[in-house]
């Protein structure tokens, strides 16, 4: 038997139908692109930053000293068999002379983090300096800049090369905090290690294992190997720092019997002319050996500090950005396939069911059933996998890049790579020809399995019946003819309704989410740096500094720029926590006045907006902490301190914090807890209205008795340009949902109306104007869209919270709060666009052919 014309009539079937065809190609084509693109995003930038990591061979281990790497010390370090490769580097912290700008200024590395030439070349000669091309606006190539402190460097006046990308500072605004200028790092520089003098202890080593090239970065076999290793090589130089303090101890000594004596003799040689000259030169001495005195003091207990990765500036945020993305890959795509998948059984189902006296004159033609269900097959497999083809094209091309391009605006790595994956390409493809191809399989089933001559017969229409509302009298004898019809056939159509309804339940539903996703981060910052934190700045002073110095701090404070002061306890503990079990930072305050405090720190939980009292055996804690370590009101936690020992803490309350995590104490609490004496250590500093920041920051550093400054302006530039980035994303997701809104709405309009063409010509013949027709069916459009929006606010609260848990780094919390506009904008979309639909259906309604509608289908 010739199946020419079957496959004619196959094709054709395409053009006959190109509305039918048009809106399944676009529903698999915005789920195949939200799915790819979203899934492949975030294996893509961990691909980019693993790559440009490798290039350039950064450090697994960062090591450095308050008194420098020794000979000994570097013997060690080189000892350790899992040592692959080791620099040994100096660096000097110095401010741009005549600005305010501070750099980190490093000797060339060999082989381990190297820097990217991004113009320019690296230096060559020992007055050459390649600077962040961060700063490439403010500075050319070719301009001497003078440096203020230089330390240990042989040169004052350097001329700028070049400039480079740091494999190590991946941040663009958060570079660090310094001891100079304003105490904030404004980008990193790179010079000659011969431009360093020689003979000073090394400032930092640089570490790479054997195994962890073939690692993952981002994996926990990586980071558990990195700390084991860690371990080890702490646990040996912790030995010698021990010999290395005896030693010191022995010298502190001996300089103090020194001291003395060459005061006695100064004193003596003073009483008579001859001895002058000597006591001038004993007085010098006694200097020099106070000078070292105070040096060795100041330095303290030897001590070394070991570095992973994630305590590079710009690492752990870009990795928790690539984690975000993950998470909405798991949630949005599925959504919309599931929405996408339920249209596409709804208009496959009515394709079947017009071709019913088609596929029974088939069947009695003498063809197969699987001659019958070629038609379908190819009709839903061509404009499922063209709509797959295009939506992979963008996933795989565009999107990934757009989340990107959101994400680097806060991170200096570039060189997005973009990787393909056959596996992710064929789940995709296979999830479309289930959706389409299978649901027309599915609804041909049953008709093929009914005798020709069944099918030949038209089929008959759904049987009236009363429903629910005519027995309610009071509410039916009041409604009109025309709503009494339509309420009629939203009984009468029960699988029509439902899918309308959860087809637009599902498009606001994405919306509310993304939209009160945008409301909950919009404003944090200013929430956290004004209701919460009242306070512009801390600077943690130095212990060692002198009298003069805290009488300069001390005229500073009370200055006419400084509004008000508190003093506090201020440390930073840490705790593994989270999903990743990442090393987390807390702030420690403790108040001298906790009525004082409360000017500047505002201490309420969230839920009842009640105000804490610090209690005298317990803390407070911030709610994202108390989220991530399971901790309730009256729960023990442990942290460990700066020291290294852990201190377990009851928890007395909870309170409202959306960024970083904080642990407040009072004064006997701290007593019982670290169990020492209190005293303060760190001043809350509140500036005056007009006061510049960064000129008062430059003014404390100047004293010599602060050691460290956190300006707020600075963390609340981070978390800006982070919800930024996020915000971004969000809209390009609520774009999504709106596209397919308006694919959803116009398929079910269309379906409706082709479905119901002979009623509506025959209501037309008796008589209704075209305006009363369109009404006739959007009626039942509008009331089904109504319960539709109302279950998407459902559908879109419960997605929110879900995401608002999920999505946040693990040092941050999401508002909860979802304000009015978002439920008002989500429900206005689909509103606008169905008013657009049925604009377009109206003209349809106009342009039907009566008597070709009505003509008689025996």
């Amino acid at each position: 038997m010739s199946k020419r014309i079957l496959w004619k009539d196959a094709w054709q079937a395409i053009t006959h139908s190109l509305g039918r065809f048009i809106a399944i190609f676009l529903l698999m084509a915005v789920s195949a692109f939200a799915l790819i693109g979203l899934k492949i995003t975030g294996p893509d930038m961990r691909q980019t930053a693993t790559s440009f990591f490798a290039q350039h061979h950064l450090a697994d281990t960062t090591i450095t000293s308050n008194y420098g790497l020794d000979s000994r010390d570097r013997q060690i370090i080189r000892q350790q068999k899992s040592v692959k490769q080791v620099d040994f580097g100096y660096l000097q912290d110095s401010t741009i002379d005549q600005t305010k700008r501070a750099l980190r200024i490093f000797s060339q590395t060999n082989g381990v983090s190297s820097w990217q030439t991004v113009s320019g070349h690296l230096p060559q000669h020992d007055n050459e300096i390649a600077v962040s091309y961060l700063l490439k606006g403010k500075y050319h190539l070719g301009q001497w800049i003078t440096l203020k402190q230089t330390g240990s460097l042989k040169h004052r006046q350097f001329k700028i090369v070049g400039f480079v990308r740091s494999s190590e500072y991946l941040d663009r605004s958060d570079i660090g905090q310094t001891t100079v200028g304003t105490g904030q790092l404004s980008g990193v520089a790179v010079v000659k290690k011969s431009a360093f003098k020689t003979g000073t202890a090394y400032a930092i080593a640089r570490v790479t294992y054997n195994q962890t090239a073939k690692m993952n970065p981002y994996s926990t076999r990586y980071t558990n190997y990195v700390e084991k290793q860690q371990q080890q090589l702490k646990r040996a130089l912790n030995r010698h720092g021990k010999t290395k303090q005896q030693k010191l101890e022995r010298q502190l000594k001996a300089a103090q019997q020194q001291l003395a004596l060459a005061t006695q003799q100064a004193a003596v040689l003073q009483q008579t002319d001859a001895g002058a000259g000597s006591s001038s030169a004993l007085i010098q001495q006694a200097a020099a050996l106070k000078k070292q005195q105070a040096r060795l003091k100041q330095l303290g207990t030897p001590t070394y500090t070991l570095s992973d990765r994630t305590e590079n500036p710009g690492y752990a945020i870009y990795r928790s950005n690539a984690e975000r993305v993950d998470i909405l890959a798991n949630v949005f795509p599925v959504l919309l396939f599931a929405i996408a998948a339920l249209v596409s059984l709804t208009t496959m189902t009515r394709f079947v069911e017009e071709e019913r006296i088609q596929i029974g004159t088939l069947k009695a033609l003498g063809y197969s059933n699987a001659d019958v269900a070629k038609k379908f097959a190819l009709f839903s497999l061509l404009a499922s996998s063209a709509g797959v083809e295009l939506g992979a094209w963008g996933g795989f091309m565009v999107l990934p890049k757009i989340i990107f391009k959101a994400y680097a605006a806060n991170s200096t790595l570039s060189g997005f790579q973009i990787h393909f994956s056959w596996s992710l390409l064929l789940t995709t493809w296979l999830i479309a020809i289930l959706c389409t191809t299978g649901a027309a399989l599915w609804a041909l089933h049953r008709d093929l399995k009914a005798k020709p001559a069944a099918l030949l017969l038209p089929k008959p229409p759904k049987g009236g019946s009363r429903i629910l509302l005519e027995r309610w009298h009071w509410l039916w004898n009041r409604l009109s003819f025309n709503y009494k019809v339509t309420m009629r056939n939203l009984f009468r159509y029960k699988s029509r309704a439902l899918m309308t309804i959860f087809g637009v339940a599902g498009c606001t539903g994405l919306l509310v989410m993304g939209f009160g996703i945008r409301d909950s981060l919009s404003g944090i910052s200013s929430i956290e740096y004004s209701r919460i934190i009242k306070y512009d700045l801390i600077a943690v002073q130095n212990s060692n500094s002198t009298a003069k110095q805290q009488r300069q701090l001390k005229n500073e404070l009370n200055g006419k720029s400084v509004k008000g002061h508190t003093g506090v306890y201020f440390e930073q503990l840490t705790k593994k926590a989270g999903d990743d079990d990442a090393t987390q930072s807390i702030s420690l305050i403790v108040p001298n006045n906790e009525k004082n405090f409360k000017q500047y720190f505002a201490i309420k939980n969230r839920q009842t907006k009640k105000t804490l009292k610090l209690p005298q055996d317990g803390v407070i804690i911030s709610e994202k902490l108390a989220r991530l370590l399971n901790a309730k009101k009256g729960s023990s936690i442990k942290l460990k301190d700066a020291s290294g020992k852990w201190r377990t803490m009851k928890v007395a309350g909870i309170m409202e914090m959306y960024i970083g995590h904080y642990v407040l104490m009072s004064p006997p609490a701290y007593q019982k807890i670290f169990h020492q004496s209190y005293q303060t250590n760190a001043q809350l500093i509140t500036l005056k209205k007009g006061a510049k920041l960064q000129q008062e920051s430059q003014r404390l550093m100047a004293t010599g008795a602060v050691k460290g400054i956190n300006q707020n302006v600075n963390n609340q530039r981070t978390i800006d340009n982070i919800m930024g980035s996020l915000n971004r994303v969000m809209i390009i997701l609520i774009g999504l949902a709106a596209l397919l809104a308006l694919v959803v709405i116009y398929n079910l309009s269309n379906i409706n109306i082709e479905e119901r063409m002979r009623e509506l010509s025959t209501i037309k013949v008796l008589g209704f104007y075209d305006q009363e027709v369109t009404l006739y069916i959007y009626r039942e459009t509008i009331i089904l869209s109504v319960i539709g929006i109302l279950m998407g606010y459902l559908v879109g609260i419960g997605l929110h919270r879900f995401i608002i848990l999920s999505l946040p780094p693990a040092n941050a919390m999401f508002d909860p709060t979802m304000t009015l506009t978002n439920f008002i904008v989500s429900a206005l979309i689909p509103a606008v666009i169905t008013a657009g639909v049925a604009m377009a259906m109206h003209r349809k309604i106009r342009s039907v052919d009566m008597l070709d509608a009505l003509s008689s289908v025996d």
